[in-house]
């Protein structure tokens, strides 16, 4: 799956959100390989995008509305939709994707807590071998019911508790958990298959055991916050690298991980990124902000009160940086996109002269 654009009003404190990961021209030299969907070159889309902003803008927000979404257009799941709206009045929803072949998907939708509804319009364009995605955009038309299977991975425990191991080939699963545990925590021996349980994994230290089982990381507490977060960080770089799934949404993993670590799996996620394929990447993690990558990589959720109410919208650096020389690193240390933290309240606990 490729998302190109998600709209939202009303829906988690997102008020007139729009985030569109297209772009319009080629990038000369690039560092991401094949932006495009695959067969259809001028169809851009941003394949690895990161995701930044202060606390409280909306990045774990933005990956349970389009989760709930997705689930939503492939199994009728409306329960967490309704959930979305806090007020009670109607939220709606527009997010424009590409999943199986050369077809623009858009869904539209309404959703109404007080009359436990949730509408939703399907419209389609075919993709032909010269469209862009806004000239397909042009093109859509009203259409049935979607059937298709969505392949997406969403990871960080606010959304599911679970660590989602099913599917991913054992070898690759093995050989994930075994380098990232151990470079994590170098006292944990081994990585072994449970022999008697189906998708378990057994974590070995000493005379310790540490098990992955039915979705859970038991005798967790045994393990540092940044190992134990480590295991999922395995388990979504083992289905990039497995193929197994085509859109990844990872939310904020590293919070107890070494910065250089972090960026060494993200270039990991990165390179094994296959055609078609995508991933959100959510961090306040400013050494991000070196890795060579496009401008258009980078985008900024930024939260402003206008008139009663708060809004957050998206700044994108390759609207402000245009030349190759430009630093997104000293562009957020000016504060161009507005998303550094509004910090003033804490003077008034600084000691008075």
């Amino acid at each position: 799956m490729i998302l190109l654009n998600i709209e939202l009003d009303n829906i988690y404190g997102f008020n007139g959100f729009k985030m569109n990961l297209s772009y319009p021209k080629k990038i000369v030299n690039s560092i991401i390989d094949s932006e495009h969907l695959a067969g259809r070159e001028r169809f851009r889309y941003k394949k690895a995008v990161i995701l930044m902003g202060a606390n409280a803008t909306g990045k774990t927000s933005l990956g349970k509305a389009l989760r709930n979404i997705l689930m939503f257009i492939e199994f009728d799941s409306k329960t967490e939709m309704l959930g979305m709206v806090t007020n009670r009045k109607k939220g709606t929803f527009s997010i424009d994707l590409v999943n199986e072949g050369f077809f623009l998907h858009r869904f539209e939708g309404e959703i109404i807590p007080d009359r436990n509804l949730v509408n939703c319009r399907h419209y389609i364009a075919e993709i032909g071998k010269t469209d862009s995605y806004e000239s397909c955009v042009g093109k859509l038309q009203l259409t049935d019911i979607f059937t298709e299977k969505i392949n997406s991975r969403f990871a960080y425990p606010d959304i599911s508790p679970l660590l989602q191991i099913e599917g991913i080939d054992e070898k690759v699963m093995l050989k994930t958990l075994k380098a990232v545990i151990g470079t994590l925590d170098p006292t944990l021996k081994n990585v072994v298959r449970a022999k008697d349980l189906y998708d378990s994994y057994i974590i070995k230290r000493d005379s310790q055991e540490i098990i992955i089982q039915n979705g859970k990381l038991l005798n967790r507490e045994v393990l540092s916050s940044g190992t134990a977060e480590g295991v999922d960080v395995a388990i979504i770089l083992a289905s990039i690298i497995d193929g197994r799934d085509t859109f990844y949404y990872c939310d904020e993993h590293f919070s107890y991980i070494q910065s250089d670590i972090e960026k060494r799996i993200f270039g990991l996620m990165l390179d094994n990124l296959g055609d078609n394929e995508q991933l959100i990447f959510t961090t306040h993690n400013s050494d991000m902000l070196d890795l060579n990558l496009p401008k258009h990589s980078f985008c900024f959720l930024k939260k402003e009160k206008k008139g009663n109410k708060f809004e957050v919208s998206v700044k994108y650096a390759s609207e402000y940086l245009k030349r190759n020389t430009d630093s997104v690193r000293c562009a957020v240390e000016n504060d161009l996109f507005g998303s550094v933290p509004d910090d003033s309240l804490l003077d008034s606990l600084e000691k008075s002269l």
